[in-house]
């Protein structure tokens, strides 16, 4: 379509959209853009061919599989649209006030130009609000329409929500790069905080915006100093009222109650890396997989916020009641929610599945740091000074609804190895020495563990893009001689790998699948071919949905040395009794062959200084033996 229609519509010396240019790069962006129009709606654009395939969805993205939005094919856009945010004049082609509510990256399954002739596109989107698989389906238009009329549905997967779940259009009704509300974006209010690309440098630091020039504002106010600072009796008011600034600042940092309860602090965020921080400096924490909450305590009253800031006081009331015990006058806490499987092991599916249930006995509130405490601001702090000051006011290893987060120091690949071991999500690394700062950052970072898990092949679909090779894999294991369907492997394949599986299965080939039992969908889709079962592959996975079905799976390789009968689910190692801690045992076995390497090095070093500070395999601990799962006598050395 091009940029033609697009461009014919618009006045660009009248609105302030971008005229843009079709791109030769490729790229997978996607942005949602909130628009009031004659008619509120949200445009959907996708990156295809260097300009933005785009629709407006009348009444937005439903997270509830199966519920169909209408979407309207409308004018392709130009990519630099995916940074507009504003209002277009009135009179204008689409008068009203434009947000950017969502964007990140598509990930089309198969050919996305082909799919998108065809009328029907299958794709993932990773946003900051919007996650998983999706579809968009072209409709039989009525004769005389001038717009092709598509449906917009998300699939059944675990970033998909029940009917009874709150509307994401409500529960994130703000923009996801400046935090404003439709509101204020009209009203022009917050425009500081938004780097206009349509503006000069000069004008935009004027302004105050904020995206990466830092530098160009500190220059200019520099400047700026200067020129008022022109005559000695200028300067000397400017020392004087400075002096007597540094002076109150100082008086309110010893004032008991110098610092005022913030009404909230947006989180800091962790960076993803593959390989975890290592060295002197840095403290490793257990990764929680929850919700992140800061609770807000005043005086006996408490707010549990989301890290956008919404109150989510009434679906977790015994961690409220639990903060409201603490003994602070006000405090500002950093932490998770979450809900332990019978592993131990936190949850997401199940903390989603006690939320509906209404379990609240199962809620703990795991938590990591302090950001204000009784008129004092922290965030300025060493992290571990807050962690101090935290353990204090928490008093450790009490645990309960609210639970201290305890860390590790030093080594973070040992600490992380022997977390996957556990059957751990991964570990979060934080500077010790950093203070508290919102947003992302290098002295926060994430490590995750990557799953690996055996499964047997029952089916492909065939590649849209190479002839003779596949798609993805439909994969199952075996449960007391009954092969189970465990959902689809759509990643990680080469080329090479594509071709050389469809040589393996294709001579496979029969008419029924060989699961004992598959969904609906996944049964009456045409483009699965099922093959018998004789097949292993092994697959990294981030995880199992509470259906059962891998969850992010991606190929890793052919196991030739097994037969399918031996594939089986691999789950955490579970106690003896079964009880809902297992932790605690499988710490303790993986502590006899860390305990069996330290002896070694235990030899070569004096009784005094082992008993002081042990090294423990290849991660040095302090306060060794405090206890962290006192039922089964596991103390942090343990782990």
């Amino acid at each position: 379509m091009g940029l033609q229609v697009y461009r014919r519509k618009r006045k660009f010396d009248v609105t302030p959209e971008p005229r843009g240019r079709v791109h030769r790069a490729q790229g997978h962006q996607f942005v949602i853009q909130k628009h009031a129009a004659q008619r509120l709606h949200y445009d959907l654009r996708l990156e295809l061919g260097g300009v933005m395939k785009s629709w407006a969805v009348t009444r937005g993205p439903s997270l509830v599989p199966g519920e169909k939005r209408l979407a309207v094919h409308v004018e392709d856009h130009p990519i630099e649209y995916n940074a507009f945010e504003g209002t277009i004049p009135a009179g204008e082609y689409g008068a009203g006030t434009v947000m950017i509510w969502d964007r990140g990256q598509w990930y089309p399954e198969g050919d996305p130009y082909a799919g998108y002739k065809k009328g029907h596109l299958d794709f993932s989107l990773e946003g900051k609000k919007l996650h998983g698989r999706w579809h968009l389906v072209r409709m039989h238009g009525r004769a005389g329409e001038k717009k092709e009329p598509w449906l917009l549905i998300k699939s059944k997967d675990e970033d998909a929500r029940s009917a009874s779940d709150p509307d994401i259009l409500e529960e994130e009704p703000l923009s996801v790069i400046s935090r404003r509300s439709m509101s204020e974006i009209a009203e022009g209010k917050g425009r500081k905080r938004v780097w206009h690309s349509n503006k000069s440098v000069k004008e935009n630091v004027k302004a105050g915006a904020t995206k990466g020039h830092a530098f160009l504002r500190r220059a200019s106010a520099h400047k700026t100093s200067q020129q008022r600072a022109r005559s000695p009796r200028d300067r000397g008011e400017s020392k004087r009222t400075s002096k007597r600034s540094a002076s109150r600042s100082e008086d309110k940092g010893r004032r008991p109650n110098g610092a005022r309860l913030p009404e909230f602090v947006p989180p800091s965020l962790a960076t993803l890396q593959e390989v975890a921080p290592s060295g002197r400096g840095w403290v490793h924490e257990i990764k929680f997989d929850g919700y992140r909450i800061q609770a807000r305590l005043d005086h006996g009253k408490v707010r549990l916020l989301t890290r956008k800031g919404l109150d989510w006081s009434e679906k977790f009331p015994n961690i409220g009641a639990a903060v409201a015990k603490l003994a602070a006058r006000n405090a500002l806490i950093d932490g998770e929610v979450i809900v332990e499987a019978e592993t131990g092991i936190s949850s997401f599916s199940e903390l989603q599945a006690a939320l509906k249930a209404g379990e609240r006995e199962r809620f703990v509130y795991y938590v990591f740091d302090l950001l204000h405490l009784d008129g004092r601001d922290l965030t300025n702090l060493p992290l571990i000074e807050r962690k101090s000051a935290l353990a204090q006011l928490l008093g450790r290893g009490k645990g309960g609804s609210v639970t201290y987060s305890e860390h590790f120091e030093d080594e973070g690949p040992a600490v992380l190895r022997h977390a996957c071991q556990m059957g751990l999500e991964g570990i979060v690394s934080k500077r010790a020495d950093a203070p508290y700062r919102s947003g992302r950052s290098d002295s926060f970072i994430k490590t995750k563990c990557s799953n690996a898990q055996e499964l047997v092949v029952g089916g492909y679909s065939p590649s849209t893009v190479l002839p003779r090779a596949i798609g993805a894999l439909a994969v199952g294991y075996y449960d007391d001689g009954r092969l189970v369907y465990a959902g689809r492997v759509g990643t990680g394949y080469t080329r090479a790998l594509a071709r050389d599986l469809w040589r393996r299965l294709h001579p496979l080939e029969r008419t029924s699948p060989p699961f004992d039992q598959i969904p609906r969908a996944e049964a009456s889709r045409r483009d699965i071919r099922w093959v018998e079962p004789k097949t292993v592959i092994e697959a990294n996975l981030r995880g199992w949905t509470a259906d059962g079905f891998v969850r992010q799976a991606a190929f890793k390789g052919v196991r030739e040395d097994k037969s399918p009968q031996e594939v089986v689910r691999e789950k955490p190692v579970t106690n003896a009794g079964g009880s809902a801690r297992a932790a605690p045992k499988i710490a303790a076995e993986t502590a006899k062959a860390m305990t069996r390497t330290s002896k070694t090095k235990a030899r070569a070093s004096t009784p005094k200084a082992a008993s002081r500070e042990p090294n423990v395999g290849e991660v040095r601990f302090t306060h060794p033996d405090r206890v962290y799962w006192p039922d089964a006598a596991i103390t942090k050395q343990d782990l």
